[in-house]
Formats: structure tokens, C-alpha cells, sequence
């Protein structure tokens, strides 16, 4: 089920530019938000396809090709995370997403920790936040939301550690999450392994 506008349709919403990195796939393009303010939304409340427009097709270090389609769909299966350089941020009235439970003041929030993350092609590491009392196994036996938020993150593709990508937000795919830790403060990331392209 794909939550967009008809094909012929004049989109609801706004645009929102993504990249979406797959092992054997990368596109950049935008996304209809049709009748959802942000972007987690829309990708977690569809199933099957992503409707992708002016897509891009980009090389592995994120070079672009002299390919672009006017519409691509790509299977959520084979998405490994859809980032954005500059997220925006949700329009007005939007869902603010998860809602803090009020049992109490001693009841601990959720917390920005930063996890080290691998899909089949890429490590991934940023900030996801969780509750203060969420464990390691607790974050990844989760099956819900089927996009994790991140943000603050580097990506490095495992064929060739020198392609990094930095983003301000990702959407990191659970089905394609294959290890998972928690960064500890001797760096598990070190930056001068991280050379930019």
C-alpha cells in the first residue's frame, strides 16, 4: 500500500528531498508528503513501495549519474536508511510523534543516546532517543516504529570505508539492521578514520 496522491494528481503537501541508500541502491529525489506534516510519518505508516520523483540515480560514493527518472518506486525490503542533509522541520499542527507518558516526576523521558548501527552495506552511527531505562536488547527486539529515527549521523559504506555521508536525519530501516551497539565514551567511531570525500 502506498499512502501519495494519484498518479494524475496535483500532490497535497510538501516535498521533502531524501536520499535512499539501499546495499545495491542509491537515489536521491523528493517524496510527497500528501497528507502527512513529516516525513517519519508518512514512511512508517506505508507498506511495499516508496514513490520517489526526480530521482537520481547516484554511484556508490554518492556521485551523481546522468540517470533520472520522473518516478521511481523502490520496495521498502531493499532500503537500508532514507536520509536528508538538512531536515526540515514538521509544518504547523503536525503529529509531534511519540508523547511522553505522565505517571509521574521521577518517570525517566526519553534520551538522545547514540547507537552504532550496521546494515548489510553501511555503518551508521547517531542519536536515537529512547526511554532513559531502554536496554540494548530492548532497542533492537523492538519491531515498532519499522523506521527508526536518527539524527546526528555518519554513515560508512563497509566496501569502502573512505565513503562517508553525514546527515542531519536519517530513517534507519529495522528489517535491514543486522548490529546494533551503544557508543561508549572511547569512541567506538574514531573521526580520523573518517575522511571526507
Amino acid at each position: 500500500m502506498v499512502w501519495d496522491d494519484a498518479p494524475d494528481a496535483t500532490p497535497a503537501g510538501r516535498d521533502e528531498p531524501i536520499e535512499l541508500v539501499g546495499t545495491n541502491l542509491r537515489v536521491k529525489g523528493t517524496v510527497a508528503l500528501g497528507r502527512f506534516g513529516r516525513l517519519t510519518d508518512l514512511i512508517n505508516a506505508s507498506r511495499g513501495y516508496i514513490r520517489i520523483r526526480d530521482a537520481q540515480l547516484l554511484q556508490r560514493n554518492g556521485d551523481p549519474t546522468s540517470l533520472v527518472l520522473d518516478e521511481l518506486m523502490v520496495d521498502q525490503d531493499e532500503i537500508s536508511f532514507i536520509a536528508q542533509e538538512q531536515a526540515s522541520h514538521p509544518e504547523p499542527g503536525a503529529a509531534l510523534g511519540f508523547i511522553e507518558p505522565a505517571f509521574g516526576d521521577n518517570i525517566e523521558a526519553r534520551q538522545a543516546r547514540e547507537f552504532v548501527m550496521f546494515t548489510p552495506g553501511h555503518t551508521v552511527t547517531g542519536k536515537v532517543h529512547v526511554f532513559g531505562q531502554t536496554d540494548l536488547a530492548g532497542f533492537v527486539d523492538a519491531t515498532d516504529p519499522r523506521f527508526v529515527p536518527v539524527t546526528e549521523v555518519m554513515t560508512r559504506s563497509l566496501a569502502d570505508r573512505r565513503i562517508v555521508g553525514r546527515y542531519d536525519f536519517i530513517l534507519i530501516n529495522r528489517t535491514q539492521l543486522i548490529a546494533a551497539a551503544e557508543a561508549s565514551s572511547r569512541g567506538d567511531v574514531a573521526p580520523q578514520d573518517a575522511p571526507e570525500l
